[in-house]
């Protein structure tokens, strides 16, 4: 008697089991998007520049890149993963929940500094975005990371800070863009505030056409790059500014399966604040960004 229960217990166990099996073999997987980039360059500042070094920097590579993974578990509501190694900011990994709505679309959640300094191992901030739909052919965004912690007191603290605002008008075949952008990183070191800034003006022009697979970026900007020491007893200020041409194209070669690629070259650099009087003419400041995305589940 007590087997025959053993045994239909079995029996509905494995009925059950096989149920599970079926509903997840039948239901649809949510879609993925994955996206991988490379960077180097040098348009920027050493993140270890001593406040003893002179002259625009030119002859050392400054590499990047970013890792991504955003999952639509519905159309309205994305959940996003990047870590990102940036030439100011250094290393960060965020973590975003993203709506998308007809004329308004937000993204909010934590961005954490991670391997810059073992002695804080990652400083929290906070990450916003948002877009919103002006007008039929009229768009405003803005992005923010703004540290959760007050400024850097410590030798080896340091915070992250992100700003960005643009607004686009969009033609039948034409996105065109204006916009700001800053970033700072900021550190205490053997009582010395470092602050390695970024602030970036840019006016784009997107070209595109229905069932084409390429899109075409060009794009006229001016960059603006400091590098501060501040101490008790000392200051310095090291800026140097270049107007910069940005030519990208991206390609995507199937639904899937996305290319893209984009180049800053700087056309006239010259020096401001402590740097007054430099020039650079003779090398070729730039940086170099490349990068595929692939879309799962759609």
């Amino acid at each position: 008697m007590q087997h025959a229960r053993h045994s239909k217990s079995w029996v509905a166990g494995r009925r059950s089991l096989a149920a599970l099996l079926l509903i997840i073999a039948v239901s649809p997987l949510p879609a993925v998007e994955l996206g991988l980039e490379f960077e180097l360059g040098t348009l920027g500042f050493q993140h270890d520049r001593a406040v003893d070094d002179t002259g625009i920097p030119t002859d050392e590579l400054l590499f990047g890149g970013t890792a991504s993974a955003t999952v639509f578990p519905t159309e309205l509501l994305a959940v996003e993963v990047i870590a990102d190694r940036d030439h100011v900011l250094q290393n960060s990994l965020t973590t975003r929940l993203k709506y998308r709505g007809d004329r308004v679309r937000f993204a909010l959640g934590p961005r954490l500094g991670i391997f810059n300094d073992p002695d804080q191992p990652a400083p929290p901030a906070l990450s916003v975005k948002t877009s919103v739909d002006l007008l039929p052919r009229l768009n405003a965004s803005a992005a923010t990371v703004r540290p959760l912690q007050p400024d850097v007191r410590r030798d080896g603290e340091y915070r992250q800070r992100y700003d960005r605002l643009a607004l686009s008008a969009y033609g039948d075949n034409l996105i065109v863009t204006m916009l700001f952008e800053q970033s700072r990183f900021r550190e205490q070191d053997d009582g010395v505030e470092r602050t390695n800034r970024l602030r970036r003006y840019a006016l784009q022009a997107q070209a595109f056409a229905k069932g084409v697979p390429y899109r075409i970026l060009v794009s006229s900007e001016y960059h603006n790059r400091t590098f501060e020491f501040e101490n008790d007893a000392n200051s310095s200020t090291q800026t140097y500014g270049t107007l910069v041409v940005a030519t990208g194209i991206s390609y995507r070669q199937t639904p899937r399966v996305s290319y893209n690629v984009l180049l800053q070259s700087g056309l006239y650099t010259f020096g401001r604040d402590d740097l007054l009087g430099e020039f650079e003419e003779e090398t070729y400041l730039f940086r170099l960004r490349t990068g595929v995305v692939l879309s799962i589940g759609r």
